[in-house]
């Protein structure tokens, strides 16, 4: 990674160069007080352990300072998460915490909050009142009783049994959890080819009629989804990827796809579909084992992982970004013919920098947008987002010549916001960014809002299919799930099937969350309560969301740390 963003580390360092600067003042201060004679470094036994008790008490003050406000005692321990411990503590003591947790476990953030485990759910929401037998009650359609999308396992029974305290508290919380209903959209797309896509750094704001036209139209004539997010999580494209196809919190950052290597990763779409004997590749332009995809991906579903080193060399220029086009271009054939499939697509011409002599996908579309009221940073960035425009316009025709797109369901979604604007100078906003956007972003739905396209050539002759509520990209798979007729258990994902009766939830990395209700920011301690639902969110309200988001970041955790899918499926 180093030698991948060498420019980008170059200018980050170079940009912020006053920070370190910065370090070197108590040093220099140092040299100044000895070169004038004005500090000995000579000290009595008495003034040694003077100082020594001087730094104690600096020491156990702020151990103190941070518990008395409960945003910072979260953050030390519960809620702890490297980048936003370094906000709140300086990098030295979110070093040390990072190397204490890793070593010795963190006690806070372990284990699930619960009190009861709920009754098994009733067969059915309705109740039927007898009519009365003198009164003419027009017929009306009889309310279908939807099952749960759940398996039949007794989590609670395992709970007892089960020797190992992690995975019996996981067990636990899994029984105490209520499996959500199947519903209209059960089976959809059962059956389908599916092609699921993590676009690099894609946002929302490329799509227009003019410049996108394909993008525009899958993401119209698809399921359309008004409120939708992927958190940015500690890891940029690994954690994206992770969150996309995992339907986990990527609890260990960088690492934790890494963390997949040999372990049961049972509900990616690709292993619920290799077991249904689907055909399945997983591709990606840029080199084959960056981030270890070499190790990780077939292990998430995918017969063969090809990407530039080992497969597609000879198929696709070497340059930066490599080109999302050729990507089609070099692999639809192997795979369009063998139906049912199952392909995935990590892309990359969306990637960083966004200038015109170091992206040469910006380079290639510059006259395109060159006339565009925007910043020149904005402007790169659309440029080379034309790309994926091109690649998504090859792969439509290629389904629709061979009679196929009615039964091809295509999943795009993105891996994190164009983080890359940050570091580009804007006119009107703080940074390019905002000029994206339109505003300069100060919450983390502001910061990480985006499209996500559901899109398959049989929707486009019915009526739209609506998501008004917030989505995230964890609800991504189990909606998938849901909608392909997998017999899956959804208690057993982070997210929810957004068709079904599961209520709304949005999580972060630093613990903020969003409802249908209401938004809570981590970093001020802040609670905003939406139009409507003012008599509906108190601190009882609050106090058990944020219950449910340290649940699942645990159950995520325990996911991966205890092999949990191979203990309950082998």
């Amino acid at each position: 990674m180093v030698t991948g963003f060498f420019n980008v580390i170059v200018k980050l360092v170079l940009n912020g160069f006053w920070m370190v600067l910065l370090l070197l003042v108590p040093l220099a201060a140092l040299f100044l007080l000895r070169r004038f004679e004005l500090l000995s470094l000579r000290g009595t036994t008495v003034s040694r352990i003077f100082a020594a008790a001087a730094v104690a008490v600096f020491l156990l003050a702020g151990r103190g300072l941070v518990g008395l406000s409960e945003i910072a005692r979260t953050r030390y321990a519960a809620n702890y998460e490297f980048n936003t411990a370094t906000t709140a503590f300086g990098l030295g003591t979110s070093t040390r915490l990072d190397l204490q947790y890793l070593l010795f476990g963190n006690r806070a953030a372990q284990g699930f909050s619960y009190v009861d485990h709920p009754e098994t759910p009733p067969e059915s929401d309705t109740t039927e009142t007898p009519p009365d037998e003198h009164t003419d009650i027009p017929d009306v359609p009889e309310p279908i009783n939807y099952g749960y999308n759940a398996v039949d396992i007794d989590f609670k029974a395992l709970s007892q049994t089960e020797p190992n305290a992690t995975v019996a508290e996981t067990h636990a919380y899994v029984a105490s959890l209520t499996p959500s209903r199947q519903n209209e959209y059960t089976g959809l797309f059962a059956g389908k080819n599916l092609i699921f896509l993590s676009a690099e750094a894609f946002s929302k704001e490329v799509i227009s009629p003019e410049l996108t036209p394909t993008l525009y139209r899958l993401v119209t004539k698809g399921i359309q989804f008004k409120d939708y997010y992927q958190p940015i999580w500690g890891g940029s494209t690994s954690t994206g990827e992770f969150s996309n196809l995992t339907g986990l919190v990527p609890v260990y950052a960088v690492d934790s796809m890494l963390e997949t290597v040999g372990k049961n990763m049972y509900y990616t779409s690709g292993n619920q579909l290799q077991r249904l004997g689907y055909f399945s590749r997983a591709y990606h332009p840029h080199t084959y084992d960056y981030y270890d995809r070499d190790l990780t991906h077939e292990n998430l579903g995918y017969e063969k992982y090809i990407g530039y080193g080992n497969g597609l060399e000879d198929r696709i220029t070497w340059q930066w970004p490599e080109s999302d086009l050729e990507l089609m271009e070099a692999t639809v054939d192997e795979y369009i013919d063998h139906q049912p499939f199952s392909i995935y697509y990590m892309t990359v011409s969306g990637h960083a920098n966004y200038n015109w002599y170091g992206n040469y996908m910006s380079a290639k579309y510059h006259d395109i947008v060159a006339d565009l009221d925007t910043s020149e940073g904005v402007k790169a960035y659309i440029a080379c987002t034309l790309e994926l425009e091109k690649a998504m316009t090859y792969l439509i025709d290629r389904l629709e010549a061979a009679g196929i797109a009615d039964d091809t369901v295509i999943v795009l979604g993105t891996d994190h916001y164009p983080y890359g604007l940050e570091l580009e100078p804007s006119d009107r906003y703080a940074t390019a960014l905002g000029d994206l956007y339109g505003y300069d972003w100060s919450t983390p739905w502001e910061r990480d809002h985006s499209a996500l396209i559901l899109w398959s050539g049989c929707l486009e002759g019915r009526d739209p299919i609506v998501v008004d509520t917030p989505v995230y990209s964890l609800d991504i798979l189990p909606t998938l799930s849901n909608l392909m007729g997998f017999t899956y258990d959804s208690r057993l994902l982070v997210g929810r099937d957004v068709f079904s009766d599961t209520p709304p939830l949005v999580l972060w990395v630093d613990y903020s969350w969003m409802t249908d209700k209401a938004s809570y920011n981590s970093s001020t301690g802040e609670v905003t309560v939406f139009p409507g639902h003012e008599g509906e969110v108190d601190d009882d309200y609050v106090s058990a969301v944020k219950r449910l988001v340290s649940n699942k970041f645990s159950f995520s955790k325990n996911v991966l740390d205890t092999d949990y899918y191979n203990i309950l499926f082998g």
